[in-house]
């Protein structure tokens, strides 16, 4: 039995729950926002079990965890702030609880795998430990250093947010997404304001195309992504315009190269990952990221790839 943890809108759930239904492959899901008034937590002489509108759901019977970016837990009652907090506390730890019954090993992927898979700068040290060619990077404060990289690589440099590059703004319209920039003449004039905040810069690569890789257990995908910056190159960024003119394409991976990303991915401990690397314009495989629980079914839907089907495989296994 596979347990699916999600939200209530997660439109990449609701596609791999259709899939599922379609296969044959028995599964639960809770969201997290929603499902707290349906849902009562026991733990009695040793078992943990947790009742969804009277359907009782033993820890034990899942071999399957699909962990799918829960939003905080959300209690539909009315109560003083103090004691929801505490109320929430409680609940928090009693389906940890119940789900630390569950063996991390059947996790995709246990959230604190997730975590320490979850950083930049060490997955760029870890990407080069494993064989991947990764650029020229500098995270730094320092307003002299930053111009001297962007002078030792000939003004050929991009800033990206080390962490999330989402910005929630008091009005949802207004959200801002942070993405992958030049930096110009025109910037380091003013410099000094990257000592207020850590900042990831690295030497720009002369993309051909953009490749997502997921990996999915011993599975592994690759698509190649296009999508043209206006001036005949590619875009910086591919998400940018909502992606809405991103290229699709097949990508064959030698076995160098599947080799080195299933380790890295292995190395973390994940069964899952998405991987953003890109192909330059020499043939050159350029590394950028590892995303563990990254966005995948969008390339099912938009680019005709079959990626839920490894997922239904591996949930299909004892």
């Amino acid at each position: 039995m596979l347990l699916i943890i999600s939200n209530s809108t997660d439109a990449t759930a609701d596609y791999l729950c259709g899939r599922l239904i379609e296969s044959g492959v028995p599964f639960r899901r809770f969201d997290s926002d929603t499902d707290m008034t349906r849902v009562r937590i026991a733990y009695d002489r040793g078992e943990a079990t947790l009742k969804y509108d009277g359907d009782v759901w033993p820890a034990t019977q899942f071999s399957h965890v699909w962990y799918r970016r829960p939003e905080p837990l959300n209690l539909a009652l009315e109560m003083e702030a103090a004691e929801r907090a505490q109320t929430l506390s409680e609940w928090s730890e009693a389906l940890e609880g119940f789900l630390g019954h569950i063996p991390m090993t059947a996790w995709m992927n246990h959230p604190a795998l997730n975590v320490c898979a979850s950083h930049k700068m060490e997955q760029l040290s870890r990407a080069v430990r494993f064989g991947l060619n990764v650029p020229r990077t500098l995270i730094s404060q320092d307003p002299d250093r930053v111009c001297r990289f962007w002078e030792e690589c000939d003004g050929r440099v991009v800033v990206k947010p080390l962490g999330d590059g989402y910005l929630e703004r008091a009005k949802r319209s207004q959200d801002t997404h942070l993405y992958a920039n030049r930096v110009t003449p025109a910037h380091l004039e003013r410099i000094s304001l990257v000592a207020n905040c850590p900042a990831l810069f690295q030497q720009e690569q002369d993309k051909a195309f953009d490749v997502r890789i997921c990996v999915v257990d011993d599975t592994v995908i690759a698509a190649g992504l296009r999508a043209d910056d206006g001036e005949g190159r590619q875009r910086l960024d591919i998400r940018r315009n909502n992606m809405d003119d991103v290229r699709y394409h097949p990508i064959e991976i030698d076995s160098g190269m599947r080799d080195a990303i299933l380790r890295l991915v292995r190395s973390y401990g994940l069964r899952f990952s998405a991987i953003d690397m890109a192909v330059t314009a020499a043939g050159e495989w350029v590394f950028f990221e590892v995303n563990p629980n990254g966005q995948w079914a969008w390339l099912d839907l938009a680019g005709g790839f079959d990626i839920a089907q490894a997922f239904i495989m591996s949930f299909s296994r004892p």
